[in-house]
């Protein structure tokens, strides 16, 4: 048997931290084995305080596979701290940055900011501002950014590498993808999970931004070998914004995994005494789900008696901006009582909760782009299923749940449609089970995913 292949993976995220994008990348490093190739994974060493952190999902990530972990320093924190040095202030705090710039959240503007303390505080707001809108471009990974790239250059030197992996975001990895490319000439892969230029999550970011981070993203994919998106619409968005690249263009989709739930079984019964709805994710800027309670309220207005028995959960962190609209919604229809807000729990729980509700409430992002958005929440309800009620706009999300039969789609904002397929499924008994079209959704078994990866790493390495 000939020697195992070795990639060199660049993720900003991976377990124990529990975003939806940390699933694609422990999944390929898992089921890659099985092709000859095995991983090292240079990624993000969490504090422990993160939202965002599940200490369980390290039981993700398979035996055997190398882990170089560096942690993100705050460098607003830094260089706050050392002000208050040079003042003969206390520093604050130290903690870890996480995810929140590069996830697509705005920066606060010192105009906008809460604080109303001393000179000191202002400058740390003024910095704060400066530094997410001129320095941590594009995206306040660019220290971890550069502490990785110094960690792969080593192992590069001292390791037989193959093939090097960066998946996005956060967007500050194709600066380690593009150096390393240019200084060892070995492939490299760029996986934009999420669109850098164009994302739907971005537009915040100022034109002047825009037009930088283009060039700079132009700049660095003339080094590519190889760009991966997740969807044929962005694909082709791709295409047509960097025309004349060398590179091979790829759609691998993110997939469904048949073990992911394991033994986890439904414990809850099927009854019409409460009817369960169950969202699992972050809500913000770009996914809010008004129409979903407005759509509530209008029918508890006009039929209060085909509501009353309907439970909406919302398990994950919602923006205080977006709850504050929400708290807005259900008390002008009087429906507060129908929401239950759990913030942040465990995977696990995340998980049980699919598994026992009726409907699985699917909320995707809203923009220019996101008819290309496939949401990696989409594959986990694919597992779970159970009829999936979906917000999104017309494309790719729609087309697969409707053709699948997973469920239905309505406009992400329309409430008015959404009113009506909610009349139409508050009609009729819970379906116990999901009539899905399971050929159609052969294409999106992440083990055949895996397959067709494996098999574009040993074209680019056996083509050079």
């Amino acid at each position: 048997m000939s020697e195992p292949r070795t990639l060199l993976v660049i993720a900003g995220e991976f377990p124990p931290l529990k975003t939806i994008g940390r699933i694609r990348t422990v999944k390929f490093v898992d089921q890659l084995r099985q092709y000859g190739w095995r991983s090292i994974v240079i990624t993000l060493e969490p504090s422990g305080t993160e939202g965002n952190y599940d200490p369980s999902l390290i039981a993700e990530i398979a035996d055997g596979v190398e882990v170089v972990r560096i942690r993100l320093r705050d460098r607003e924190v830094e260089i706050a701290n050392a002000v208050k040095r040079l003042l003969g202030r206390k520093p604050a705090a130290s903690g870890n940055a996480a995810v929140a710039v590069s996830a697509g959240k705005p920066p606060s503007t010192p105009a906008s900011s809460q604080r109303t303390g001393s000179l000191m505080d202002h400058a740390h707001d003024f910095t704060r501002w400066l530094m997410r809108n001129f320095v941590d471009v594009p995206d306040n990974y660019r220290p971890w950014a550069t502490e990785a790239l110094a960690v792969a250059r080593s192992l590069c030197a001292e390791r037989k590498i193959d093939a090097i992996y960066t998946t996005l975001p956060p967007f500050s990895s194709m600066f380690v993808g593009h150096d390393l490319r240019q200084e060892t000439g070995l492939p490299w892969i760029a996986d934009y999970r999420d669109l850098w230029y164009g994302d739907v999550l971005r537009e915040w970011i100022p034109e002047w931004r825009k037009k930088l981070e283009l060039r700079m993203e132009r700049r660095l994919l003339k080094a590519a070998d190889v760009v991966v998106t997740v969807s044929e619409p962005k694909t082709a968005f791709m295409q047509r914004l960097h025309p004349g690249l060398k590179a091979r263009w790829e759609t691998l989709t993110n997939g469904y995994d048949t073990e992911l739930y394991g033994d986890r079984l439904r414990t809850r019964p099927f009854t019409q005494d409460t009817v369960e709805f169950v969202y699992t994710g972050r809500l913000f800027k770009n996914r809010r789900g008004y129409a979903f309670a407005v759509a509530l309220g209008r029918i508890h207005r006009s039929d209060p008696s085909l509501v009353s028995h309907v439970r909406v959960r919302i398990l994950g962190g919602v923006e205080p901006e977006i709850r504050k609209r929400y708290d807005q919604i259900l008390a002008e229809y009087g429906i507060a009582h129908l929401y239950d807000f759990a913030g942040d729990v465990s995977y696990g729980e995340a998980m049980n909760a699919q598994v026992n509700c009726d409907y699985l409430l699917l909320i995707v992002d809203t923009g220019e782009t996101s008819d290309g958005v496939i949401p990696g929440k989409l594959f986990e309800y694919v597992s779970v299923r159970r009829p999936i009620f979906a917000l999104c706009d017309p494309g790719a999300t729609q087309q697969i749940i409707e053709r699948a039969r997973l469920g239905r789609a309505v406009p992400a904002e329309s409430a008015e449609a959404c009113e009506a397929m909610l009349r139409e499924w508050l009609a009729r008994p819970v379906p116990e089970t999901v009539d899905s079209d399971n050929d159609y959704l052969a294409q999106f078994d992440r083990k055949a995913i895996t397959a067709r990866f494996a098999k574009l790493l040993d074209e680019v390495v056996e083509s050079r």
